[in-house]
Parts: C-alpha cells; sequence; structure tokens
C-alpha cells in the first residue's frame, strides 16, 4: 500500500478508518472507509475495553473490504482526552559567526524538552510557536539573523500511555504497524483553520458525541486546550428524559432542530420505532435544545477566559464536529451566546464530507502532508520511526 495511506481516527462514540491516496492535485480520493459505532469512552477512560478492540478491527475490516487491500501500515487520530500538553520554553547563544544556524536549531528544540514529562505519557510530537530574537517575536526560525540570544516557545503533545498500548497492541494482534500518533487538536486546527489565519490566535471548537474540545492555536501550532465534559448526546438525552422519548427517537428530533425559529404553537410529528406516530410540541423541544445550547456556550466562554484568549481580543470561531454543527442555525445561535465570530467551517472532500468526520480526514491530511520532505516539520516522536532531530530538519531550511 505504498501509494495508499491508512488512518484510525479513535471517535467518542464511533471507529473510522479511511484507506486515501493523493489525486495528484492536491486534494484526496478516497478508497476505502469504515465506520464503527461503539461505547467509546468518557473523561480519558474507554468504557468497554474488549468493545474498543472489536471497534478497531470492524472499522480497519470495513475499509479493507472496500478497498480491496490490506492494511499493513497506519496512523492513529489521537482525541484531546487522552492528550497532555506541555509548552516549553528554550534558549541557545549561536556559536558561528554566521548567525543562528540549523545546528543552533537543534539544540534550541533539543533544550525545551529538558523538563520531566507528564506521568503516565508519552511524547507524540512537538511544534514551534514562535522564535525571539532581541525581544522581537519571529513566527519563522531566524537563520542567518546574528544575536547574542534566540529563544523559542514549542508545544509538546504527549500521549496517555494506556491509549498508545490498548490500540497499538489490538493494531500488532492484527499484523497491523502504527506509524505515528497525531494529536487530532492540532491536525484539524492545520485542517479546518484557512492557513491565512493561522498565525493568529484562532479557538477551534470540537462539538463531539460526549465532550466539546476547545482549542487554541497559533501559526500552526496548539497553544492551548480544554474538553468540556457536555456533547451531542447530552442534548439528545435531555430530549428523551424530558419527553419521555428513546434515545434513537430523540436523536432524530435534535438532528432536525432549526435554531431561533419561532416554534409557538407548533407541533412535531415524529414516527415511533415500533409503529404509530407522536405529537410533540415543538415549543418544548426549544426550551430543551436552547437550555443545554446556552449551558455549552457559558463552559466554552469560561474555557477560553481560563486560557487568557479574551484578554486582548475576541478570535474567530471555528465550528466542526457532530455535534451540533449538523443542526440548522448553530454558529448563529453559540454566535449570539458568546459574542464571538462562529463559522462552521469543513473543507470539501469526495466522500464523507461532513463535520461527523472533520477529525478523520485531518488526520488524513496531516499524514499525508507528513509524508513528502516538506511535510516532516509536523512530526516529532509521532511516528515509531526517526528521531526528533530529523523530524525537524527540512522545515527549518526550507
Amino acid at each position: 500500500m505504498s501509494q495508499f495511506t491508512a488512518i484510525l481516527d479513535v471517535g467518542s462514540s464511533k471507529m473510522i478508518c479511511l484507506i486515501c491516496s493523493s489525486d495528484g492535485k492536491g486534494g484526496v480520493l478516497v478508497h476505502g472507509a469504515g465506520v464503527c459505532e461503539y461505547k467509546g469512552y468518557k473523561h480519558g477512560v474507554f468504557a468497554d475495553e474488549k468493545n474498543t478492540v472489536n471497534a478497531i478491527e470492524r472499522a480497519i475490516e470495513a475499509a479493507e473490504d472496500e478497498c480491496k487491500r490490506t492494511v499493513r501500515h497506519i496512523s492513529v487520530g489521537v482525541p484531546a482526552p487522552f492528550i497532555q500538553l506541555v509548552l516549553q520554553d528554550a534558549a541557545v547563544a549561536p556559536r558561528r559567526r554566521g548567525g543562528f544556524s540549523q545546528a543552533d536549531v537543534e539544540t534550541l528544540l533539543d533544550e525545551s524538552l529538558n523538563f520531566d514529562f507528564p506521568e503516565g505519557f508519552e511524547l507524540m510530537h512537538s511544534t514551534p510557536v514562535e522564535f525571539e530574537v532581541s525581544g522581537t517575536a519571529r513566527l519563522e526560525a531566524p537563520i542567518g539573523v546574528s544575536a547574542p540570544e534566540v529563544r523559542a516557545t514549542v508545544s509538546h503533545a504527549f500521549v496517555d500511555a494506556r491509549f498508545k498500548t490498548l490500540v497499538g497492541d489490538t493494531l500488532r494482534a492484527s499484523a497491523i504497524q502504527t506509524d505515528m500518533f497525531v494529536a487530532v487538536p492540532l491536525a484539524e486546527s492545520l485542517f479546518i483553520v484557512p492557513e491565512e489565519d493561522r498565525q493568529y490566535p484562532r479557538v477551534l471548537l470540537d462539538v463531539g458525541g460526549t465532550h466539546t474540545d476547545v482549542c487554541v492555536v497559533k501559526n500552526g501550532a496548539l497553544v492551548d486546550f480544554r474538553s468540556i465534559r457536555i456533547g451531542g448526546a447530552h442534548f439528545a438525552s435531555d430530549i428523551a428524559y424530558g419527553l419521555r422519548l428513546a434515545v434513537p427517537v430523540a436523536e432524530n428530533i435534535k438532528r432536525r432542530y432549526v435554531y431561533s425559529l419561532d416554534y409557538q404553537d407548533s407541533i412535531d410529528i415524529v414516527k415511533m420505532p415500533g409503529g404509530g406516530m407522536l405529537r410533540v410540541d415543538h415549543e418544548a423541544i426549544q426550551y430543551i435544545v436552547e437550555a443545554r445550547s446556552g449551558e455549552l456556550a457559558g463552559f466554552i466562554v469560561e474555557a477560553l477566559g481560563d486560557m487568557g484568549v479574551l484578554e486582548s481580543f475576541k478570535p474567530p470561531v471555528y465550528l466542526t464536529g457532530g455535534g451540533v454543527a449538523l443542526m440548522r442555525g448553530s454558529a448563529d445561535y453559540f454566535e449570539r451566546c458568546m459574542g464571538l465570530n462562529v463559522e462552521v467551517r469543513m473543507p470539501w472532500m469526495p466522500r464523507l464530507s461532513s463535520p461527523n468526520y472533520a477529525s478523520a480526514f485531518a488526520v488524513m491530511d496531516f499524514v499525508m502532508q507528513s509524508g513528502g520532505d516538506e511535510g516532516q516539520s509536523r512530526l516529532e516522536g509521532a511516528a515509531e520511526r526517526g528521531g526528533f532531530l530529523r523530524a525537524f530538519r527540512d522545515f527549518f531550511e526550507k
């Protein structure tokens, strides 16, 4: 499968395996896709490890069956609840007359790893956020610049060792080698946030099934994030509880809901799984959905405040994920609640082109872009092979 790339996206309610290749024009061709629902995880713990293993195997088998190829190498997307982030500053004095050199870059990056790693976590990859020369911030490595000292801030992403072991052992049992583990918040930021916006702090909001990830990115690097324990499943659960409906029926009602419509005196006719129809007061649905939405919006603003994002300016927010992004009017509603510009964005894909699959395609894009010399800057430690300094060399020589 040398010309094909396989990824596994571990979502909060479903496993997604994609097998893709480049279309030669900067896009992708999807040759196989496997989607398998499972019991998921909460608070960074899988609900049922055996069920998780089975879901991984079934998702990969489904993609292989469609593609008519066997996966031997795969990359894995790591969701936010299984990630720890450490930002570390480092400084180096250039050692050559010609100014700051590649060797100094390597020394600087090496110095940024001079700290105690989080217990129970393993380094995935690292990304420079910015450099500083004589008190002036720079987004690019100051190669050739003469200065007594160069400083840098580097973002280090770590994966929970238990997650890595469970997924890695499952793949090895199927004779599949794990090429790299990729932080989904970082991959999504590179996939969702427009390139011209990446040098400034931007907010990526991924509302999934069981949690919402609030991520702050700058210069293509993940600089902070919070996971809020509210997702789309809570909306459906609220509707089910409040109207005494089965959760699948409530989920369908949630998906059809349109924010900010005048639902006064309107009735929704719901088809029940066992047959028959149920008349539901739309005003009751509106009360339930918007109460939960307002609560989530408040938690998001609180998280952004804790991260210091709202102190200097109000950054744009890019909304994705299958929790609420597919509900019509959600961006406008959250924009009003939070007082921030909110935009639902999902780059077009030839298949499964929906915010539901944004994380999977983000991991695919990350891995495919990292496959060539120009993309090696995206990796450090994520690959099971290769070293830290080699991973960054092409980035700073570009």
